[in-house]
């Protein structure tokens, strides 16, 4: 019965890696990793900021974890990722969407702002999310010559 359990256990955790290592996986991972980010760092800072403040350091947050997405990207899924500028284009606009919806559960009085900063946002995440795809691509060319 044991034996059982750990085999169907088994299955499952190699189905996972299977999906995870695919392109779309790769994908969603990256993309939910930013999202929590994002999220974690508004509230943290929701708590020592006040709101005008937090809207103006929000782009730095949304850059970092836009950064880390295209590096993530390109370090996973190699430097011939399909689709690779859409997927980029992809994060950023759902990093600059999180940071802004986190503003809105966070500070509902400071939406009045909330499209330009979701303009600065975007264009920050687009701007750092194909910095770090270029950063991981760098890494693995230097990895790769002896």
């Amino acid at each position: 019965m044991l034996d059982t359990c750990v085999d169907g256990a088994r299955v499952a955790v190699e189905n996972i890696k299977r999906a995870a290592a695919s392109p779309l996986g790769i994908f969603v991972y990256a993309a939910l990793s930013g999202m929590i980010g994002v999220v974690i760092l508004v509230a943290f800072f929701s708590m020592v900021f006040s709101g005008s403040t937090l809207l103006l350091i929000l782009p730095v947050f949304i850059s970092f974890n836009a950064a880390a997405g295209g590096y993530g990207i390109v370090d996973k899924g190699g430097c011939d990722f399909p689709r690779l500028k859409v997927s980029l284009i992809a994060i950023s606009g759902l990093l600059a969407a999180t940071g802004c919806f986190a503003i809105i559960v966070f500070f509902p009085w400071e939406a009045t702002t909330i499209a330009l900063h979701f303009c600065i946002g975007s264009l920050a995440a687009l701007f750092f999310s194909f910095f770090g795809a270029w950063l991981a691509t760098k890494s693995k060319n230097m990895k790769s010559t002896p």
